[in-house]
């Protein structure tokens, strides 16, 4: 039986990594909208402690022999990262923001490295598919509104990136719960290939 629940928490991101990862692409969302340009110290406070979260949690999932975490968690806590110098330290005058076609490039190799992951998903739970999925959703259209500057597009990455996030979170929070009662409360959907 232990075997049997350690292998499923092998299958999973753990919960904390997930929160974090949520909160983040909030975060970057609003700020992609508009809704943080007043705030943007709390912005980079924010993408800072939670991708540092990621990249501890990662760093941890990789010495317990997670290595799905880790290879999830790691990049996208130095995606947060760069992030800050990115989008936040230009708007505190600290250098100069990247161009367009530096940002689509860079976003364009994220939605690429998300890709990846949506097709090695359908070896997992649902959850984690349309997570992946939204997210892929998100960073493309990001990036084609980087080039095109088309409230269309920012709209559609947007709702995707907080459907994405939504997902995070509440997978995060179902983890959480489970492992507090002891018991599958939410189930998550079986993987398409069983």
């Amino acid at each position: 039986m232990n075997d049997i629940s350690y292998s499923n928490q092998q299958k999973n991101l753990p919960p904390c990594g997930l929160l974090a990862l949520g909160i983040s692409l909030f975060a970057y969302i609003f700020c992609q909208a508009g809704l943080f340009e007043s705030s943007v110290y709390y912005l980079g406070i924010i993408l800072l402690i939670t991708g540092g979260i990621q990249i501890m949690i990662g760093m941890r999932s990789h010495q317990q022999g997670n290595s799905y975490a880790a290879a999830i968690l790691l990049p996208f806590g130095f995606f947060w990262l760069s992030i800050i110098g990115y989008e936040i330290f230009p708007k505190l005058g600290f250098g100069q923001h990247p161009d367009s076609i530096a940002m689509f490039a860079y976003l364009t190799m994220w939605t690429m490295f998300v890709a990846i992951q949506f097709l090695g998903s359908f070896r997992r739970n649902l959850t984690m598919q349309y997570l992946y999925g939204t997210l892929m959703v998100c960073l493309l259209s990001l990036s084609i509104d980087q080039l095109r500057e088309d409230w269309v597009f920012l709209a559609i990455g947007c709702v995707f990136g907080i459907v994405a996030a939504f997902v995070a979170i509440s997978t995060a929070l179902t983890q959480f719960s489970e492992q507090w009662m002891g018991r599958t409360i939410f189930p998550r959907g079986n993987s398409l290939s069983n």
